[in-house]
């Protein structure tokens, strides 16, 4: 779980519900109180029916925020399994006092086949509840479990908490910070995304009476720090805890840097497909892509559901697949990502709008990103005796019918008239071998621009060329170099390039 708290303080440069712009999302950050402050903590109480009848509503309203509510226990030294009398009641009790609600079972299985055992009663204690929180196994059998070694007892746990995990919870394990360094291995849990929820006194026999001066947040997801707590609304002692994760909370999806969506403008017939992953401090049940026509009255175009059970969905390979953009009419259209978590809510985690045109409509877009190349070029002073040079292209073959092509029909970025003269200035040889470099990757730009606008070559030449202009300190060319990268952007979706444009 330490993994996913170090997430939090990286969610400035992580990517949340709400598309914001072409190729990026907009990073909403939590703000995480200084070491010394401790990390955000929320309070929460466990109980069982030791508890007897509890008062949620109070319970609420004295501030805690989350419930862990006992489901099972298994004592295999008496082979006694037992169903928590109480677990429906403060289930459904909690939950409607607005308190995140997760659960726990404990158990005192060593082996393997214990485990699953254990595990499949769980399951079906649960009944196909959903939970905010976790699914915990309690472990604390000083007699059948502490003794053991890691490389013996982490194999039937990761088994048991892989079964919790495919039947849609997320999953973790309480222990007292005494087994984490002797049976588990803290690392293993981490790296397989399980929670990790630790009780420590602090050499106190009942605990602390706050939570004031110690975080375990590095290294757990919530931190059991009283086992004889009060708290208004429950008659006996109980244990106190405090979490340390929002996304038990807020149940958020993200998507990673790299995602790739349809926003803008696709070509009709285009081989686009989305890519990136989907994750989450929760499982994810499920992730449904939907691309329906802008127009609500209209049926949806397609659809397809993919229930991977996992904190990280990759949304490249048979999902992506089966949302074809290719057979997609023109139109303007709206892909739609939701997920479905542990919680057994849906949530919207994207909604992109796009557009489909016949590739005749790229052609504007292919004039002004050349007028803009050739503007920019032509600017930085290039000069020397004319030459010819010869570009085939869909719709002009010679340099004389480019120029002509162009001649006062079109504008650059900034709005002004571009002409033949500006036009045909930079296809003069330089007498500068700085400025006949820039021309020789001006002269491929162009070719480029004219040939083949989605190519995948053409991104890092637009680059190359705008950082040659900064780096010789001709801003106004490299700025509309800029413009130009800027304004053919929407045109390489067709196939499936990502213009990080800043």
């Amino acid at each position: 779980m330490g993994k996913l708290l170090r997430q939090m303080t990286a969610l400035a440069s992580s990517l949340i519900i709400g598309f914001q712009c072409l190729g990026a999302y907009t990073a909403v950050p939590v703000q995480i109180p200084a070491q010394a402050a401790a990390a955000v903590q929320y309070p929460g109480i466990d109980v069982s029916k030791f508890q007897s009848e509890i008062d949620w509503e109070t319970v609420a309203a004295a501030g805690e925020t989350f419930a862990i509510i006992r489901c099972c226990k298994v004592n295999h030294t008496y082979d006694d399994w037992e169903f928590d009398e109480r677990f429906v009641e403060n289930y459904e009790g909690a939950k409607a006092a607005g308190l995140a609600v997760g659960c726990y079972m404990f158990t005192n299985a060593a082996t393997e086949a214990e485990f699953i055992q254990d595990a499949e009663f769980l399951l079906d204690c649960i009944d196909g509840r959903s939970f905010d929180f976790p699914v915990f196994l309690d472990l604390e059998s000083t007699t059948r479990q502490e003794h053991l070694p890691p490389s013996e007892f982490m194999p039937p746990l990761l088994a048991a908490l892989s079964m919790i995990e495919q039947a849609g919870y997320t999953a973790g394990v309480y222990a007292n910070t005494a087994f984490f360094s002797e049976c588990i291995d803290r690392s293993m849990l981490q790296e397989n995304s399980y929670e990790i929820w630790e009780a420590n006194y602090f050499n106190t026999s009942d605990g602390l009476y706050s939570p004031a001066g110690h975080d375990l947040s590095e290294t757990a997801a919530i931190w059991q720090y009283s086992g004889r707590g009060r708290v208004s609304g429950i008659r006996t002692a109980v244990d106190r805890n405090v979490c340390y994760v929002p996304g038990y909370f807020t149940h958020e999806v993200h998507l990673s840097a790299d995602a790739l969506m349809p926003y803008g403008i696709l070509e009709q017939g285009s081989p686009f497909a989305i890519s990136g992953t989907a994750y989450a401090d929760t499982v994810i049940r499920s992730v449904t892509g939907t691309i329906y026509q802008a127009k609500s009255n209209l049926p949806t175009a397609q659809t397809a559901t993919v229930n991977p059970c996992a904190k990280h969905v990759d949304l490249s390979g048979d999902f992506s697949r089966a949302l074809v953009f290719s057979a997609l009419e023109e139109g303007d259209y709206v892909l739609r990502l939701t997920a479905v978590d542990s919680s057994g809510m849906s949530y919207t985690v994207i909604e992109a709008p796009f557009t489909v045109y016949q590739s005749a409509m790229f052609e504007p877009g292919k004039r002004a990103a050349q007028v803009a190349v050739d503007h920019a070029i032509s600017e930085a002073g290039t000069t020397g005796t004319s030459t010819t040079t010869t570009t085939t292209t869909t719709t002009t073959t010679t340099t004389a019918t480019q120029a002509t092509f162009y001649d006062g029909a079109e504008t650059d970025s900034n709005g002004e008239t571009v002409t033949t003269a500006e036009l045909t200035a930079f296809r003069k040889p330089p007498k500068d071998p700085v400025m006949k470099n820039l021309d020789s990757t001006k002269r491929v730009l162009v070719s480029m621009l004219c040939e083949e606008v989605e190519s995948v070559k053409m991104l890092p030449l637009l680059t190359k060329a705008e950082a040659f202009c900064r780096s010789l300190g001709w801003e106004t060319a490299a700025d509309r170099l800029l413009q130009a990268r800027k304004r053919t952007q929407q045109f390489l979706y067709g196939s499936g390039i990502v213009l990080n444009a800043k």
